[in-house]
């Protein structure tokens, strides 16, 4: 176990340095303080610059700055900051590739989803730095995602430059999850209660109350959500940012409701490790779908924070044997960038090292090393 402890901790630390001081943040020029989405490496390449992931950046240094009192990872929040407040329009980000590689994949739309995890790190920037020009910000981002994409009842996924709602066409009778409406938007539980709480807004929380009401309304008495209508497939990632929210929800306003269906959402995810794999959680629960190592880390983390809740539903089953089984195999993804540094693969066949995967992973591995800890609870600066 102790070369188990000692591998998982070289790793955390490489992960860190990979995303704090290497080509992964744009250093200089007029994309400062950007992210890309991921870094392939043979031949190296920089896909795309991600508005949402450059949101879940400032989160993530500010965690570092938190852990350590690195003012560099300080200094690389506000650098992610900065370039979003640039790039802003009309207090929302578009959602495109920035920089020097141009790509058909993400066009000129803005995304609610990536808005509000941006909001987040722009309250956790204000809550470190006490800059009232970003609570100011926050509050007006919130305010205009209610104003553009809540209907009433729940979000709209995306708009187009015109802000006018865009819905996904069916593809052989399945859509993109992050095109339409979802569970997954109850994530946004996390910005909007928070600007609740800072701007006493009540407004905040009845939207952030619907939004998560209809992720529920999309779950089925199992646990599981159904992220792609017209199917039976379930994508785990979305799955478990729809249970990220609602835990979330239910432990700031003691909301049973929300609190037990992310519960069920968690044990419905556990139950999806196959026996026959290694411990890892696939893309989705179709057949031959590859492991993929942010679900991985997310369910980790929610297993791990929610362990001794969980373990009175589960009927005995070793959720501390399921626990080392998935940090066992997220250490799997691990894949070298430099000298003392490297990233989390998206997926185990791929030669590139992804931002957000990283993320997702390093406090997953944070929390495991943490796991006994008799004072654990919900991070404060949660990705």
């Amino acid at each position: 176990m102790n070369e188990v402890y000692q591998k998982s901790n070289q790793i955390l630390n490489h992960n860190i340095k990979w995303l704090l001081t290497s080509d992964i943040r744009i250093k200089n020029g007029s994309n400062k303080g950007a992210l890309y989405g991921w870094k392939n490496l043979n031949p190296v390449s920089f896909p795309f610059i991600y508005s949402e992931i450059t949101g879940y950046g400032i989160t993530t240094f500010l965690w570092f700055y938190a852990q350590s009192n690195n003012i560099s990872a300080l200094q690389a929040a506000k650098d992610c900051s900065e370039w979003i407040i640039k790039n802003m329009k009309s207090y929302l980000l578009v959602a495109r590739p920035a920089g020097p590689v141009k790509s058909d994949l993400i066009s000129n739309l803005y995304y609610a989803f990536d808005n509000g995890m941006i909001i987040i790190g722009l309250l956790n920037l204000y809550k470190m730095t006490k800059d009232l020009d970003l609570l100011k910000l926050a509050e007006r981002m919130g305010r205009k995602i209610i104003e553009l994409f809540f209907d009433g009842d729940k979000l709209t996924a995306r708009l187009d430059e015109s802000f006018n709602p865009l819905i996904e066409r069916s593809k052989n009778g399945n859509v993109k999850w992050s095109t339409i409406s979802g569970s997954y938007h109850s994530k946004l539980s996390i910005g909007l209660l928070e600007l609740s709480r800072l701007t006493g807004s009540s407004l905040f929380k009845k939207v952030s109350d619907s939004i998560c009401n209809y992720g529920i309304s999309l779950q089925k008495t199992n646990g599981q959500f159904m992220t792609n209508p017209q199917s039976d497939i379930t994508y785990l990632h979305p799955h478990l940012y729809s249970c990220e929210g609602l835990i979330y929800s239910g432990l700031v306003q003691s909301n049973h409701s929300h609190y037990s269906s992310g519960l069920k959402g968690v044990i419905w995810a556990m139950k999806q490790i196959s026996d026959d794999s290694k411990g890892g959680l696939q893309t989705n629960t179709g057949r031959h779908s590859l492991e993929q190592s942010d679900c991985t880390a997310q369910l980790l983390r929610l297993l791990i924070l929610c362990r001794s809740e969980l373990q009175q539903f589960v009927n005995g089953a070793d959720i501390d044997n399921i626990i080392n089984r998935l940090h066992l195999r997220l250490l799997d993804f691990y894949i070298p960038v430099g000298e003392g540094n490297g990233g989390m693969r998206y997926h185990l066949n791929l030669e590139s090292a992804c931002s957000w995967c990283t993320m997702f992973s390093i406090q997953a591995l944070y929390l495991w090393a943490k796991r006994e800890s008799q004072n654990l609870k919900w991070i404060d600066y949660f990705i």
